[in-house]
């Protein structure tokens, strides 16, 4: 009986106006879900369906070339680039109609579908001819040609020219030029096999790419800090211009023939050559420091008998010929006339400094066909060292050193003339060929 009044009182609530007005926009809402479901998922597969009945796969067999301009037009290059990528490539295409297709999908312009359709390619390249086999025959051995071998010793490593100090130039890598011809030019009457025999003694001959067969001088695992044109030595002034006076007994070669150049490994080393300069160097003065300095020139910097000393292709008119500062040695023009420099050389940081405000005064030329060195001129150096500067008389040049023994000049091409130089007229003489 309680069962079934509750049951008449559910239905009476259920009947009532406002349950039925939720009721029914429950029901409303339930389908606009529905609806929009349905509209989103009929979209998706007209969606999916639109993209298969328009997707083009590429063919399996498709060319690198077809898969770069297909790459090219996917960057938004320009058909111009495009065309000419496929005239360059000089590539057949020879287009299938799937392979049309599929260029079309991917958004290839139709001029670059028919520059593909019209390539012809170029022309397959001759198969080589086969040789026939060559039927072997013993060689028969060159002759022995009998030659100076160079000896290759040990060398020290290359040490700073300044002891306690590390200077702030790293060491160049060598100027590469080409190597030294072995014959000498017609109007030298030197050769490498001679100076061979006149350095082997004090030196090690060294093969070095770029430069060719070199010679490093042992005094290097003596001294330390040396360095050419400056230990040993000293400057005069001779009928050709500035002349290093070596006191080494193989200075006459080294310093007046060929090219210095530091490598890394050998230090300072010597490279041949066959013309005659009373000195191959580089010359800067700072008269208001009251220094002048000097370092030796590359191998690039190449004398032309007849036209003069050649840098880079031209005519070396007072160039740096790239010498950084720590190639320089400078001494002031109060001790320019001393025989030992060690005592007065300017420090690295003096140096340096002197570098910067120095200027370059090398006066290169030629007279007679020979080179001349005028450097710092006569009467400015005799002003400013407060000094008589003396002319010397060149005692020999390369003729008289091939000849030493028969002009009777001992092993070291010293003549008669002390440092085989004369002296041949004062301070009022004038300067020959060169500035001042």
């Amino acid at each position: 009986m309680a069962i079934g009044m509750n049951f008449e009182r559910e239905t009476e609530n259920s009947l009532k106006p406002d349950n039925i007005m939720k009721t029914n926009e429950l029901s409303d809402l339930k389908l606009k879900i529905l609806s929009a479901l349905a509209v989103l998922v009929i979209g998706c597969l007209c969606w999916n369906g639109g993209s298969a009945g328009f997707a083009q796969t590429a063919p399996a067999n498709q060319s690198p070339q077809l898969q770069e301009v297909v790459k090219l037009t996917q960057a938004k290059m320009s058909d111009d680039v495009i065309l000419q990528y496929i005239k360059n490539s000089g590539a057949s295409y020879n287009l299938s109609a799937d392979d049309i297709l599929y260029l079309n999908t991917q958004g290839v312009s139709q001029p670059v579908i028919s520059a593909l359709l019209a390539s012809k390619g170029s022309p397959p390249a001759a198969p080589a001819p086969v040789a026939p086999a060559a039927v072997a025959v013993p060689a028969t051995p060159a002759p022995t040609l009998a030659a100076v071998s160079p000896v290759v010793s040990a060398v020290p490593a290359q040490v700073s020219p300044y002891p306690g100090q590390v200077s702030p130039y790293p060491t160049p890598a060598p100027v590469v030029a080409p190597p030294p011809a072995v014959a000498p030019p017609p109007a030298s009457e030197v050769s490498l096999s001679y100076f061979q025999t006149q350095l082997s003694p004090y030196g090690s001959w060294v093969d070095i790419p770029g430069q060719g067969l070199c010679w490093v001088p042992s005094v290097q695992a003596s001294v330390p800090d040396w360095r050419p044109y400056f230990n040993e030595g000293h400057w005069v002034y001779t009928d050709e211009g500035w002349s290093w006076q070596s006191d080494y007994p193989w200075g006459e070669y080294a310093f007046h023939y060929g090219r210095w150049f530091r490598d890394a490994r050998y230090g300072w080393t010597w490279m041949p050559g066959y013309n005659y300069g009373p000195a191959w160097v580089s010359w800067r003065h700072a008269e208001g420091e009251g220094f002048c300095g000097w370092a030796p020139l590359p191998p690039a910097a190449i004398f032309e008998p007849g036209v003069g000393l050649m840098w880079d292709g031209r005519l070396a008119v007072d160039v740096d010929f790239g010498l950084a500062p720590d190639f320089y040695v400078f001494v002031p023009f109060d001790h320019f006339w001393a025989h030992d420099y060690l005592a007065f050389r300017a420090p690295l940081w003096r140096t340096r400094d002197l570098f910067r405000v120095s200027i370059l005064a090398n006066h290169f030329g030629v007279v007679g066909g020979r080179f001349v060195f005028g450097g710092i001129g006569r009467e400015r150096m005799a002003a400013l060292t407060h000094h008589e500067v003396v002319v010397e008389r060149v005692g020999f040049h390369d003729a008289h050193i091939a000849n030493d023994r028969a002009r009777g000049f001992d092993a070291h091409g010293v003549g008669h003339d002390v440092h085989g130089v004369g002296r041949e007229e004062s301070h009022g003489g004038r300067d020959k060929g060169f500035g001042h």
